[in-house]
């Protein structure tokens, strides 16, 4: 930060004393919608509100740290388009360098995907902040990254859509965009990410360290099931952790692929392995459940993880 100088400002009709940065200090908004305020603080009229991601230059700050949100921060007088300047508060905004935007903007798209409380349009300045990135990644690792992170937030914004405002706008152009990559929830409303978006990156990206975690995120992309406590069904919601396991076997969430599989494979699951006859779909259930423990033997051998023997000596138990 540069040198500091006092200086008054006019807001409403009064004075009020800010702190004047000699040079304009770059900061970036890490909320979607984030209000400018026409002095500083939380009641002050609003005058306008910026996306996610927006790059702004503060020219002072206020006296005084205020609280807001649990965060406390100064309150940065800003520049605006138009020529105006507002307010905005400091524990809403970072310190913005260019040479480090990228990280900086995985940063913010990261933090704004494991956020509690978000709705839908703040969802959709996630996606559009990670798509965007996308479009301005320099290398095919920064890509990489990014073009995962699109797909989370994919995902984070397809669950909070509202059922009953399908024809509604938005919401109707939002299934007419996205409606191929998503799958209806019936069960807890919303929609879900279709799984095999992020199988087709891992493909894409396999030979990156970032394909790790792309497999993880598919592994635990579970699509709409009403299993009902059916043990059977319940293992084949958690099938793809097998196909993480083959694709990384020393990956860094093998050790918990394993555990989930062998907790999976219970009693029942082994019975129904192993039984013999029934109706159509019992022959039909058990040959599917047979080569999903035959693909899952085999990605066990490749792996070096301690967790595997428990689940080998379930495996054993079920008459190949």
């Amino acid at each position: 930060m540069g040198l500091l100088a006092f200086a008054p400002s006019l807001q409403l009709g009064g004075r009020l004393d800010e702190i004047r940065l000699d040079t304009a200090q770059p900061k970036i908004t890490s909320v979607s919608a984030m209000r400018v305020r026409r002095a500083p603080q939380i009641a002050s009229e609003e005058v306008a509100r910026l996306k996610l991601g927006t790059v702004v230059n503060a020219i002072a700050r206020s006296t005084n740290q205020d609280t807001v949100g649990g965060k406390t921060d100064y309150w940065y007088r800003v520049n605006l388009p138009g020529g105006e300047t507002g307010w905005l508060f400091g524990g809403l905004l970072l310190d913005y360098d260019a040479r480090q935007r990228p990280t900086l903007l995985h940063q913010i798209i990261e933090a704004r995907l494991k956020a509690e409380n978000t709705d839908f349009a703040d969802r959709q300045e996630i996606y559009n902040l990670a798509a965007s990135s996308v479009s301005e990644a320099k290398d095919v690792s920064t890509r990489a990254e990014f073009e995962l992170l699109k797909l989370l937030a994919l995902a984070n914004w397809a669950s909070t859509f509202p059922n009953n405002l399908s024809d509604k706008s938005p919401y109707r152009e939002w299934i007419k965009v996205h409606g191929a990559e998503v799958i209806s929830n019936e069960f807890a409303g919303g929609y879900n990410l279709r799984t095999e978006l992020l199988w087709n990156l891992e493909t894409k990206y396999h030979a990156l360290p970032v394909a790790d975690r792309i497999a993880w995120e598919a592994a635990q992309n579970f699509e709409p099931s009403d299993c009902e406590g059916d043990e059977v069904c319940d293992f084949f919601v958690i099938s793809g952790e097998i196909k993480y396991l083959d694709l990384h076997p020393k990956g860094a969430h093998a050790a918990e692929a394993l555990k989930d599989l062998s907790e999976g494979l219970t009693e029942d699951v082994i019975k129904a392995a192993n039984d013999k006859g029934g109706d159509k779909y019992a022959v039909e259930q058990r040959a599917a459940l047979r080569k999903e423990l035959a693909s899952l033997r085999a990605a066990v051998a490749k792996t070096s993880a301690p967790e595997k023997a428990s689940l080998l000596n379930k495996l054993n138990q079920i008459r190949f």
